[in-house]
């Protein structure tokens, strides 16, 4: 499946931006935007393909998409991703068949997930020499560990030799990216934005009236501190006389964790699109992560409207979760203070968790696929005037 893009005129040269806007509605790209896009990723979600279909919307661009095939636990439906141009799987191609692959499409810019993938970044360095724009997400928070000591000392041969911008979920990894020599106009903010229309909806339809439950949805592995929940929730029953059930959303060689424990239900995996149903039956939602560098499900249950209560290390609750605001923030591994936590949202007024359901929906638009692909093709477009 391909797609015309109409050709920009040197009219439009200097134009205001309500006139930009205006032409990019009727031309499908702005001036000095790409028309085509070599996508090198990890493995694509839901909240991915919604930014994706929002850049290929609003600015009319050809995609070629590499990634990895979803995972065991994650078990994505095809149909999330089969509107784009050209989907390929990442372990079919050697290092030299994938730069054939995307030198061939010919892309005005290369956006990769991160720079792990060694080939991913051959690739790009090859083409960044050749006049390319490459792109680098980053959702990995600055912990000064030594390997990101060693990382400082080599970026600049390393990972300036093959990436122009290193796009950063926030301002954690912002730190990160300063460190690395990428600042300014080489780093860009918002990476990761969910499939807000979406879960917004939930918050619409929902009103004052949401069944008492609390939400997970993640992973039931070691990392997302599934353990620490269900320790956490024993404690919260047994300090209060009306408990909220707990629903878990999700898949993972953890799952017997949550066998037998009176107030759990475990629904499993679920497809993107029934994932907004499941934010409608909570009237919170909690990430007890012991690791998670962002945590896109904290910006969907925020769009949804559910206060929130998130361990420290989230890198999404920097931005999205306000202690007492519009949820709790927990120590990262502490099942005590985590159910304290439960218990003080549970025990809330109605009032005051209506207050923290519009205040997370509020906090939740600072990040929309639309915003996603606009930051993507500004930020191309501004380097028109920029020497690669």
């Amino acid at each position: 499946m391909t797609q015309t893009v109409a050709q920009d005129t040197p009219e439009r040269a200097g134009m205001p931006p309500d006139a930009l806007e205006a032409a990019v509605r009727a031309t499908g790209r702005p001036e000095g935007g790409p028309r085509r896009i070599a996508i090198l990723y990890s493995r694509l979600s839901g909240y991915t393909a919604a930014c994706l279909r929002a850049l290929k919307q609003r600015y009319g661009v050809q995609l070629l998409v590499v990634r990895v095939p979803p995972a065991r636990e994650a078990p994505f439906a095809t149909r999330h991703f089969d509107w784009i141009d050209a989907l390929h799987d990442r372990n079919r191609y050697s290092t030299e068949a994938l730069w054939e692959l995307v030198a061939g499409f010919a892309p005005d810019v290369v956006f990769m997930s991160g720079w792990l993938d060694s080939g991913y970044l051959r690739v790009a360095r090859r083409l960044r020499r050749q006049g390319v724009r490459v792109i680098a997400g980053s959702d990995t928070q600055w912990t000064g560990s030594l390997r990101q000591q060693v990382g400082r000392l080599i970026a600049p041969w390393h990972l300036h030799s093959a990436i122009d911008v290193l796009w950063v979920a926030g301002e954690r990894q912002r730190q990160l990216a300063y460190r690395l020599g990428f600042r300014g106009p080489r780093c860009w903010s918002g990476y990761y934005a969910c499939d807000w229309d979406r879960f917004a909806a939930v918050h619409r339809q929902a009103g004052p009236n949401r069944p008492r439950a609390f939400l997970y949805v993640g992973r039931y592995v070691p990392v997302k501190g599934l353990d620490v929940l269900v320790e956490a929730y024993r404690r919260y029953r047994e300090q209060v006389d009306d408990p909220w059930p707990l629903i878990c959303v999700g898949a993972g060689e953890q799952e017997v964790l949550l066998r037998g424990v009176e107030g759990i239900e475990n629904r499993g995996f679920v497809q993107p699109d029934d994932l907004p149903g499941q934010m409608a039956e909570a009237a919170a939602f909690i990430l007890p992560s012991r690791r998670e560098p962002w945590g896109v499900v904290v910006q969907e249950a925020a769009a949804a409207g559910l206060p929130l209560i998130c361990s420290d290390v989230c890198g999404a609750a920097v931005h999205l979760l306000q202690d007492g605001f519009n949820g709790y923030l927990f120590e990262s591994g502490d099942a005590a203070h985590l159910a304290d936590c439960m218990v003080r949202l549970a025990e809330a007024s109605p009032a005051v968790r209506e207050a923290m359901s519009a205040r997370s929906h509020q906090l939740s638009a600072q990040y929309t696929p639309q915003r996603w692909a606009d930051t993507l093709v500004h930020g191309v477009r501004a380097w028109s005037r920029q020497p690669a």
